[in-house]
């Protein structure tokens, strides 16, 4: 497999370190909540950006289109997105919450969406109605109250879980079998009394004098900013408590209007007076030189993005926060990646603007660039803004390297996120692996139907395993088969593979189920079927005859009643007949005994094709298969063969197998082989056919041919 994790300088203790502050489960859980608000971020970044697009002309040609109240559109997508972000995100935790208990105590799981309504109620207890009447407080359920929302959705569902899985004697059980209701009923007194126990703390705290509960958290954040004045340590100050409240999910910016209002609203007027030459930091200073891109200087964290990821795919969530962070717009990447709560990225998302507060301040205090004495829209880009702001080209340089200078501070934490991010999928790529090899033995569980990382891997393997045909991305390898007492090669066996462009080979084991689970297996059939036929014919035109070309069909692909006129017309296509051709099924998948299965598999021998049983042996059925249809080969099951020199049960087994397909005129093949023991003790056991390690692996086409020419020497 190719690894996904870049190359980096950090072993592997520091990124089992970084791996365990950044996989808290709580953590995990509230960035996982924001990045499931994905879209609804999105649709509303967007439309921010419809509104105040900072270019004069398409300000007015949208007002002469339609109307002085052209921005309506996006305003409304705005009120029904960003607007309502606090109770998207408090629900969003409360499910995740739920999932994760569920996880961990399967025997009294609850539906995770009571999980999330509960939370949700909970977090609008908290809420004090706007203008006193019981309504619901727009200002407190977008982003400005996306921090209490965190704490409440946690703490809620927290209370809720825990009462919850105490509270087995309060449990109701309804005559109907419904799981659903079952949770519904169950979570009757744990749900009222969490809710019931944030109404308590807001009736409290309005007995205390503090109704609204989201204000005083503001005015507490803004307290220490008054009497510091318009100067650098204020500035600074202003500048970390800002990004550290983004991290937390408060919207800093507008958490701090009341200060940005008092300290830094100094308007290019008053400048003016004093000259031209006095300096202030003013709300222009920040947009243009400190927050480019948007909170946490955006723009430096893309480029890093860039460089870090050269040649490589820069990830869908930076391709899609490139035009928003143009024009000063990062929610996409502050609740898409996301950087809220991500330990990996607190540094320099507090670091880089108080540099960049300071370097600013040093250029314009030595002369180098002129104090920003013209005000400039928020959402105008970087350059353009530096240009306007200082009244030359200056600025614009000075935008230039606190970019870089941004871009190196992020660089190596980017490094550090992709080192973890790819050991965290390399993690969960293995353990979906482990699966797969014991689908068969677990009745071919369900993979994309789970709710967790494996689930969501599985998803992502399936659609691109949809496109894998188109892309060429799956291909023919065939392994001989050989008879041990000459060493001519019968025939081959064609087994598909696919080679997916980010992580390498994937096995069959993980993608056939893959297939089957999402109802793409009859076309991987057909396809295997055509390219065989195809191969086959090559090598006939080579000058090679005698050769059996086996290729495998999936027990779904036989619930096709038109399998047999579809294999006719892809023979007739490429010129072979059945006699060069050999089909196999999978003997553990759950082949059916039943009419069905039976006409289907006559009506195949019927056209001249032999068929073969593959993995035979260890099947509960698999005698009967022997009697019930029309089989010509059987292929002994690689368990049998990788025990057959140590036990006396297995050779007994492999020995009465081998009489009954002497008596039944059935040829016997052995897979697996790999030793020269296994091939003796076989052999004396009356099965002379071979497939194995022993002789060949799968080969590309060009090489078996080789080996079909050239055949093995005997053992």
């Amino acid at each position: 497999m190719n690894r996904l994790v870049p190359d980096s300088r950090f072993g592997e203790k520091n990124t089992a370190f970084w791996m365990k502050i950044s996989s808290s489960p709580h953590l995990a859980i509230v960035r996982d909540s924001l990045t499931l608000a994905f879209p609804v971020i999105i649709a509303g970044a967007f439309a921010v950006l419809i509104n105040n697009f900072p270019v004069a002309g398409y300000q007015e040609f949208m007002k002469d289109t339609f109307g002085d109240q052209w921005t309506m559109f996006g305003g409304y997508v705005w009120g029904g997105t960003l607007a309502v972000l606090a109770l998207v995100t408090v629900t969003s935790i409360g499910y995740g919450m739920c999932t994760y208990y569920n996880s961990r105590h399967r025997l009294t799981s609850v539906h995770p969406l009571i999980a999330g309504l509960v939370s949700l109620c909970s977090l609008m207890t908290l809420m004090e109605p706007s203008l006193e009447i019981f309504a619901i407080p727009y200002s407190w359920v977008g982003i400005h109250g996306l921090f209490l929302a965190i704490i409440a959705g946690l703490l809620s569902s927290s209370v809720f879980l825990w009462l919850y899985g105490r509270g087995r004697t309060f449990r109701f059980f309804t005559e109907i079998p419904s799981s659903i209701m079952l949770s519904a009923f169950s979570s009757l007194l744990p749900g009222a009394v969490t809710i019931f126990m944030f109404g308590a703390f807001k009736t409290a705290m309005h007995y205390s004098g503090y109704p609204d509960i989201h204000k005083l958290t503001y005015d507490l954040i803004c307290t220490p900013f008054i009497g510091m004045g318009n100067n650098l340590t204020s500035a600074l100050v202003f500048g970390f408590v800002r990004q550290f409240l983004w991290f937390l999910g408060i919207h800093g910016s507008n958490a701090l209007e009341p200060v940005m209002t008092e300290l830094y609203s100094t308007s290019a007027a008053s400048l003016a007076a004093g000259g031209g030459t006095q300096f202030a930091f003013t709300k222009t200073f920040f947009d243009s030189y400190v927050t480019m891109g948007g909170a946490g200087n955006t723009l430096s964290l893309l480029t890093a993005f860039f460089i870090a990821r050269k040649g490589r795919d820069i990830g869908t969530v930076a391709k899609i926060s490139i035009l928003p962070a143009i024009f000063n717009i990062n929610e996409t990447l502050l609740f898409g990646i996301p950087i809220v709560l991500n330990p990996i990225f607190i540094i320099p998302f507090i670091i880089t603007p108080m540099l960049l507060t300071v370097t600013s301040y040093a250029v314009m205090s030595a002369g180098l660039v002129s104090a920003t004495l013209t005000e400039v829209t928020w959402t105008t880009p970087a350059l353009v803004s530096g240009w306007v702001a200082s009244g030359g080209v200056s600025g614009a340089f000075l935008q230039i390297f606190n970019i870089a200078l941004g871009t190196v501070i992020y660089l190596p934490f980017v490094k550090i996120a992709d080192k973890v991010q790819g050991a965290k999928f390399e993690s969960t790529f293995k353990e979906l692996l482990k699966i797969s090899y014991t689908l068969e033995d677990n009745g071919g569980a369900a993979l994309i139907a789970r709710d967790d990382d494996i689930g969501s891997l599985s998803r992502v393997l399936c659609n691109d395993l949809l496109r894998s045909i188109a892309k060429k991305q799956l291909f023919l390898e065939y392994q001989p088969q050989v008879d041990c007492r000459d060493g001519r090669v019968l025939g081959v066996e064609a087994l598909v593979r696919w080679q997916h462009d980010k992580l390498g080979r994937i096995p069959p084991s993980l993608f056939i189920p893959l297939a089957e689970e999402i109802g793409f297996i009859d076309e991987i059939g057909i396809w295997v079927c055509e390219d065989c036929c195809r191969q086959t014919k090559e090598w006939k035109e080579a000058g090679i005859e005698g050769v059996v070309t086996s290729f495998n069909v999936s027990v779904k692909q036989l619930e096709d009643p038109d399998l047999p006129e579809k294999i006719k017309d892809i023979f007739e296509k490429w010129g072979v007949v059945p006699a060069d051709m050999k089909m196999e099924v999978t003997e553990s998948t759950g082949l059916s005994s039943d009419m069905g299965h039976n006409i289907l598999l006559q009506d195949i021998r019927l056209m001249g094709l032999n068929i073969a049983i593959d993995d035979f042996g260890m099947g509960h059925t698999s005698l009967v298969y022997l009697k019930q249809f029309p089989v010509s080969m059987i292929k002994l099951d690689g368990s049998l063969v990788r025990d057959i020199t140590t036990s006396k049960i297995t050779s007994d087994i492999v020995s009465t197998i081998s009489e009954l397909c002497r008596s039944m005129d059935i040829e016997l093949l052995a897979e697996f082989v790999e030793t020269e023991a296994q091939a003796e003790k076989l052999k004396n056991l009356g099965c002379c056919i071979f497939q194995g390690y022993l002789y060949s692996p799968a080969l590309p086409p060009d090489k078996c041919e080789t080996v079909l020419r050239q055949g093995f020497r005997t053992y």
